[in-house]
């Protein structure tokens, strides 16, 4: 599943992690090597139903809690796995969710478990054999990632040299706001109240994060991948269009898709507003994530690419490191490790011939957070081998 809220499933496969890419030309593509297709069936879904190509009658009627988005989802599963594709019900799963899909994973994955045990009391239907969860650059507690703003852009985090990105005044004001806005995080983890995790995103926005959103704008900071400049806010790249969006609008592909006449959009913003007036989408998704690893069996693996900016790797190794499960204080102190690919897999420790170094990682086969340098918030896009070989090494039983 795609972020946003309001990104298409059609954003993962042909910008992201899918089989395909669009050329530049916007009416042909080319074979992406590394897709997480080439190991496994994947399905990339349009959701919220009426985003992409999904349908819906009346727009009010869309989505916008985890709850209702999560009803959706399993009735859409249970429907493909029990009438259009029956011979996949017994099949092992994984779901996996990209950005606004950390919320996604935690919150759907939760209700389908909890809808299936319900139905297995009363003896309806095959439950869902879902073994792992798959996270990419997700989003799970927004203060979390405020508060590694500070880390991200004012201290040497990798331990490689590199020097602060604002200057020691603005760094002094950031760190004095960081107690404030972790203080109003708790309050928000602890309440799950939508007006108190509302006004916790504003205070940490005022206190610590807006020195980095300062910097979003034209010829400043691309919020998704600290190595380019924006070029229009606020998504400040084609994420949005380019040779993608021009594909998919092309009458032909559109005839083919059977949807002629239609206007499609890679990520739709009234979506995305509509999550927002509703407020849930401050809510953070711990209480879920602590639910799936201390009530289920399902391995969670965690994936930030190192130049992602606004989901960065310094916040989420707050946010893992501090999160509420039976073994967190085992996995609070592990140490990171190097971590090694090639031909697209994971090389083993103790090869003399380790391949390319990926980045860092800590946990184990329960709980997993792999950083991957030269990557930012489309980190499968922008290291494809190397991401691909997490995946294929993490869903291989």
């Amino acid at each position: 599943m795609s972020g946003g809220p309001g990104a298409t499933g059609e954003l993962g496969i042909l910008k992201d992690s899918g089989p395909c890419q669009v050329n530049l030309d916007g009416n042909s593509t080319s074979k992406r090597p590394f897709s997480w297709t080439d190991k496994a069936n994947v399905l990339f879904i349009d959701q919220p139903v009426g985003v992409g190509f999904s349908e819906i009658s009346d727009r009010d009627l869309m989505a916008v809690t985890l709850e209702q988005g999560g009803r959706d989802l399993y009735a859409f599963l249970s429907v493909f796995t029990s009438r259009v594709f029956p011979d996949t019900a017994d099949k092992t799963w994984h779901i996996a969710g990209e950005s606004m899909g950390g919320h996604y994973v935690t919150g759907y994955t939760q209700y389908i478990i909890q809808q299936q045990r319900e139905r297995a009391i009363q003896s309806k239907a095959i439950p869902l054999n879902i073994a792992t969860a798959i996270i990419v650059d997700g989003y799970i507690d927004d203060s979390r990632s405020a508060a590694g703003f500070y880390d991200y852009l004012c201290l040497d985090w990798r331990g490689d040299g590199r020097k602060p990105l604002l200057d020691p005044e603005e760094c002094e004001s950031m760190v004095a706001g960081v107690p404030s806005c972790e203080k109003k995080g708790a309050l928000c983890r602890d309440t799950y109240d939508v007006e108190v995790c509302t006004l916790a995103t504003s205070h940490c926005n005022d206190t610590v994060a807006k020195y980095f959103w300062n910097n979003v704008k034209s010829g400043g900071w691309n919020p998704y991948d600290g190595r380019l400049t924006c070029e229009t806010p606020p998504l400040c790249s084609d994420l949005q269009g380019g040779p993608t969006r021009e594909f998919l609008n092309k009458p032909w592909v559109l005839e083919r898709l059977g949807y002629p006449g239609k206007s499609f959009s890679l990520i739709d913003m009234d979506a995305n507003q509509r999550w927002e007036d509703d407020g849930h989408l401050f809510l953070p998704t711990t209480r879920e994530l602590t639910w799936l690893l201390d009530e289920t069996n399902i391995r969670v693996l965690f994936i930030n690419g190192n130049e992602d900016m606004i989901i960065n790797s310094p916040g989420q190794i707050r946010m893992l490191d501090e999160q509420p499960w039976a073994r967190q204080a085992w996995y609070r102190q592990q140490a990171f490790k190097d971590w090694h690919y090639a031909d697209g897999e994971i090389a083993r420790e103790g090869l003399a011939d380790k391949g390319k170094k990926g980045g860092k990682w800590k946990g184990d086969n329960r709980l997993s957070l792999f950083l991957v340098d030269e990557a930012g918030h489309m980190a499968p896009w922008d290291q494809p081998e190397a991401v691909g070989a997490i995946v294929r090494a993490w869903i291989r039983p």
